[in-house]
């Protein structure tokens, strides 16, 4: 009878840890920008950084098992920064974004730094199938985000501008695929962004994120 009463009571905390776990994780990530033209110019000296660390931490779960297969969902916070370009420009009206060149003519240059980061919700599900013990699947869903670009500006004539996207959260996508043995995931993401002027562009349109994940 005690061992009955035992099962029964940790029958709650088996069924709550298959739906309501922790995670978090740590990965490389690398972004794609709006390109040639847009705050930095590859005609003329310049500097561009967008890939590096990423961040996650939230909680995931088990939503429906049948056999092997099974679904998941995620929801987490993520972070990247240390996201920079950098040029001595000329006027758009003397510069070339395809052929990546200066036009003749230009007469003064202006150099603008720029920094920022992304974060921002993802909402996914993974649709996975289990053989021997290894876990393997594919997932989709929606992400809310916020990027933040600041650009500083320093003109011909000795004066600047502070330039920034004003960090409004925006809608994007996430699709992706992960391999899972017992606690521990690799997963690799693409995380899409709108080329939204919020006064001024951001720079990230894109991002890939390779990232090792721990579930607790």
């Amino acid at each position: 009878m005690k061992k009955l009463l035992l099962s029964l009571l940790a029958f709650p905390l088996i069924a709550h840890a298959s739906w309501f776990d922790f995670e978090a994780g740590y990965g490389l990530q690398k972004s794609q920008d709006m390109g040639d033209g847009t705050w930095y110019q590859e005609g003329g000296p310049y500097h561009r950084k967008l890939d590096g660390k990423a961040y996650l931490a939230g909680i995931t779960g088990t939503v429906y098992e049948s056999g092997p297969w099974s679904v998941n969902y995620h929801l987490d916070y993520l972070y990247y920064g240390g996201l920079g370009t950098g040029c001595t420009c000329v006027g758009d009206d003397f510069y070339d974004g395809a052929t990546h060149s200066r036009k003749p003519g230009y007469s003064s240059t202006a150099v603008f730094n720029s920094q920022g980061h992304v974060q921002g919700v993802p909402l996914t599900l993974d649709l996975g199938y289990t053989w021997y013990g290894v876990r393997f699947s594919v997932e989709g869903g929606a992400w809310v985000y916020w990027p933040t670009w600041h650009t500083s500006v320093a003109l011909p004539d000795g004066s600047s501008l502070d330039l920034s996207h004003k960090p409004t959260a925006q809608l994007g996508y996430v699709v992706g695929a992960r391999i899972e043995s017992g606690h521990t995931s690799l997963s690799y993401r693409y995380y899409r962004m709108k080329d939204k002027w919020n006064p001024n562009p951001g720079i990230v349109t894109s991002t890939q994120m390779l990232m090792l994940n721990w579930r607790f």
